[in-house]
């Protein structure tokens, strides 16, 4: 039994394994049957924290690799895989997706020679009015075509989005799709927030990028109609009207977040379509309150706060009413969320899930 693993593979290496892969790429296109030729192991990465998609194919491969012989192919690959009868595929669709854009995911799935299971694997929510790179309407309809074909699909997802799919145009996946939740090592994610700053002088962290599935339109407004409190952005995309950035994408390393911690109190994030964003779990970890729409994927808890889009003047009482709290009020809230970080999002969870649906 092997596992073939399809997912984000980072680019990395020196010029000539970087132009190697490049020319193996291109002799895939053609058809050549390369797919055991080469490296086919995990690449490791020393950034901090990894990009969400990087740490997943990390994880995934060890986790499969420490049970069975496991091959580790890039999305975007065209190559056809030689599958054995007892294998198991596990892939992602191509991503960004475009009309007619294939890879080693959509090859093997409709190649006549199957392995024993074949399973997919996204993060992905069912808001088919969103427009963006990521995840929108085409992805969707592109992995509607690979349903009927496929075993399993792995969906990485919060509650509120597993909610709506019984409405949605894309009902039917249901009796395929797992619902996962994100995972972290909270080890990686110490605890750095443990005093808050006095009443009125808290202030308000968004982590991510500046882009329309983000829910930046109601970030802006909720804040500026919030009144003058310290307010601060890390990450990419244009820049944000009224909230000033503190950096684009860096190692969000222990020193880096403590001193953070010092100025910002609370991270919020407004997402209108936002599958599972690590970003909560790894405040949640640091100690931040975490303000999220439940379009973000989370529902309010004992230790995370919702805003909600078509209603503002409720969303703003809540970010005041979190600004006035009692100290030990918050400082309850972050060791319970720190708390459930630890148990719930886990990657020996998320892997429970994943073998034991495929029974290995």
């Amino acid at each position: 039994m092997r596992c073939h693993l399809v997912y984000n593979v980072p680019n990395t290496g020196s010029k000539i394994i970087k132009i190697s892969r490049k020319i193996k790429t291109s002799l895939q296109y053609f058809g050549l049957p390369i797919s055991e030729i080469g490296n086919r192991q995990n690449i490791k990465v020393d950034s901090w924290p990894k990009r969400s998609p990087i740490s997943v194919t990390e994880h995934l491969y060890s986790g499969f690799s420490s049970r069975m012989p496991t091959l580790l192919y890039h999305l975007s690959e065209r190559v056809r895989i030689r599958f054995k009868p007892d294998d198991i595929f596990i892939g992602h669709p191509i991503f960004p997706f475009s009309p007619g854009a294939v890879g080693v995911t959509e090859l093997s799935i409709n190649q006549e020679l199957k392995s024993k299971v074949f399973a997919i694997i996204s993060p992905l929510h069912c808001n088919v009015e969103v427009k963006t790179h990521h995840i929108n309407k085409s992805y969707l309809d592109a992995i509607d075509r690979l349903i009927p074909k496929i075993d399993v699909f792995f969906v990485i997802t919060g509650k509120y989005w597993w909610n709506q799919w019984d409405s949605s145009p894309y009902s039917h996946w249901k009796e395929k799709m797992i619902r996962l939740d994100m995972a972290i090592e909270a080890n990686n994610f110490p605890m750095i927030k443990k005093r808050f700053n006095s009443p009125g002088k808290r202030g308000y962290l968004y982590i991510g990028r500046n882009d329309p599935m983000k829910g930046i339109g109601l970030l802006v407004k909720l804040l500026s109609e919030l009144g003058d409190y310290p307010l601060g952005w890390i990450g990419t995309g244009p820049d944000i009207p009224g909230i000033p950035r503190i950096s684009k994408t860096r190692p969000l390393t222990p020193e880096f977040m403590k001193n953070i911690a010092k100025c910002f109190d609370f991270f919020i994030t407004t997402g209108i379509a936002d599958p599972n964003p690590t970003t909560i779990l790894e405040s949640m970890a640091w100690g931040f309150p975490v303000i999220c729409t439940p379009q973000s994927g989370y529902y309010e808890t004992p230790y995370i706060r919702n805003v909600f889009h078509d209603n503002i003047q409720r969303s703003v009482d809540i970010l005041k009413e979190l600004q006035f709290a009692n100290e030990t009020e918050l400082t309850h809230i972050a060791e319970e969320a720190r708390f459930v970080v630890e148990r719930e999002y886990t990657w020996e969870k998320f892997f429970s899930t994943i073998f034991s649906k495929l029974k290995i």
